[in-house]
C-alpha cells in the first residue's frame, strides 16, 4: 500500500477512507498503483481522491495552469484543505479517459511507440507555445531561486 502511512502518523488509511467516503458519497477503491508519499482512491462516480503528504505537495496554481495549457490532457485539480489535525492534503481530480502508458509499456509495437513519441511531442510542444513568466524566490539558503508557475511559498520559499 502507500509509504503515506509509513512516513507520518498524523493519519491513517482507515481515516482516508472515511474522509473520502463522506467528501464524495460514492464507492470507493484504492488504486493499483500508488505514488510516493500520496494515498489515491478512485471513486465510481469518475473522480480521483488523493492524500498527500507535505513532503510531496501539489500547487494549485500549477495544476489550474496545466489545465489552461494542456485542456483534456489534464485533469481539473481542486484542493480540499487537510484531514483534521494532520498536514495532509486532500486533492480531488477527474478521471481522464485512456490508459496510462505504465499498462501499456511491456506490450507496446514500435508502431505505438511512434504514437506516443509524436503525442509527446505535441505535449511538449504547447508547453513551449505558452510560457510562463519565472517568479524569483528566496531559498532558506539566502540564495534566489526561479520558479515557473509556482506559488514559491507552498515549497518553503519567499516570494
Amino acid at each position: 500500500m502507500s509509504d503515506l502511512f509509513e512516513t507520518q502518523d498524523e493519519v491513517t488509511q482507515d481515516d482516508c477512507d472515511a474522509y473520502a467516503r463522506n467528501l464524495v458519497k460514492g464507492s470507493l477503491t484504492p488504486v493499483p498503483w500508488q505514488g510516493f508519499h500520496s494515498y489515491t482512491l478512485r471513486s465510481n462516480l469518475g473522480l480521483i481522491i488523493q492524500f498527500r503528504s507535505k513532503a510531496s505537495p501539489l500547487d494549485s496554481s500549477t495544476t489550474k495552469l496545466v489545465k489552461q495549457v494542456h485542456g483534456h490532457l489534464a485533469p481539473a485539480t481542486t484542493y480540499h484543505g487537510l484531514m483534521p489535525n494532520s498536514s495532509v492534503s486532500v486533492w480531488i481530480m477527474e478521471i481522464i479517459a485512456g490508459v496510462g502508458y505504465m499498462f501499456t509499456a511491456s506490450t507496446i509495437t514500435t508502431a505505438k511507440l511512434d504514437i506516443t513519441v509524436a503525442d509527446f511531442a505535441k505535449f511538449y510542444a504547447t508547453s513551449w507555445k505558452n510560457p510562463q513568466s519565472p517568479v524569483t524566490c528566496q531559498s532558506s539558503f539566502g540564495d534566489q531561486k526561479e520558479l515557473v508557475g509556482s506559488e514559491g511559498p507552498e515549497f518553503g520559499l519567499k516570494v
